[in-house]
């Protein structure tokens, strides 16, 4: 026996029943927001639930920040980009009809950094090798903060030269300041830098009054041709063994 089709009425009121469904609760996720840093932003999603459980996919929210001078959300339908603007609490809050639901959300930055050693004794060999920095970071409430990346800059680069991974390079003999930093913070500690390199390795002085790039390229040439001349001098010499 063929079933029955359904009468059309019935199917008149299905999409009348959807049209007539009503947020009783809704779900935010995540259900919290912590954020290090200004300027940061992060994706939260609303999902709205009738009274019997139901999932509603259609009834958008009207997205709210209690304090758009700490964080600020732009909405799209049910979700929402939520981006730091300045340290403190807010919540964010998505209504739909009579229902509502809050995300807490905290904005802090980073206010302190601690660095190990506190002072840099380094040495410039004929194969450089940095010095890793142990750096820590602390909000401004005195909590750590992990996976942040340190900046640094020497203030003499002819002595040392710092790297975005929070690394000291030797250079050249003398003494200089680093700065640490990350994301705005940031401490000095003073830097020594002593000559270990052999006689071959170091530059070489030059005389008279040519530019003093165009030297250092000079003799950077002449190395390399020396090097190419022994190169090809044993090839030469292993060719007449065989």
């Amino acid at each position: 026996m063929r079933p029955r089709p359904w009468p059309k009425a019935a199917l008149l009121a299905i999409p009348l029943l959807a049209a007539c469904a009503k947020a009783d609760r809704i779900e935010l996720q995540p259900p919290t927001v912590r954020f290090v840093g200004v300027g940061k932003a992060t994706e939260i999603r609303a999902t709205p639930y009738e009274r019997n459980g139901l999932h509603i996919p259609d009834p958008p929210c009207s997205w709210t920040s209690t304090d758009e001078k700490v964080v600020k959300v732009a909405g799209r339908g049910n979700d929402a980009t939520l981006t730091a603007v300045a340290p403190g609490s807010a919540m964010v809050r998505c209504t739909i009809g009579s229902a509502r639901a809050e995300l807490p959300v905290t904005v802090r930055v980073v206010s302190r950094i601690a660095v190990r050693p506190e002072r840099a004794d380094l040495k410039v060999i004929d194969s450089p090798t940095p010095l890793a920095l142990a750096v820590d970071a602390f909000d401004d409430q005195g909590t750590p903060v992990a996976s942040r990346s340190a900046l640094v800059v020497c203030q003499d680069e002819a002595v040392c030269r710092g790297d975005a991974r929070g690394q000291l390079w030797p250079v050249g003999p003398g003494e200089t300041t680093a700065r640490v930093e990350i994301e705005g913070a940031s401490v000095t500690l003073p830097v020594k830098v002593v000559e270990g390199r052999s006689a071959e390795a170091r530059p070489q002085p030059f005389k008279g009054k040519e530019n003093y790039a165009a030297e250092i390229e000079r003799q950077y040439n002449e190395k390399q041709r020396a090097e190419e001349k022994a190169r090809l001098k044993a090839e030469k010499k292993a060719a007449g063994k065989k």
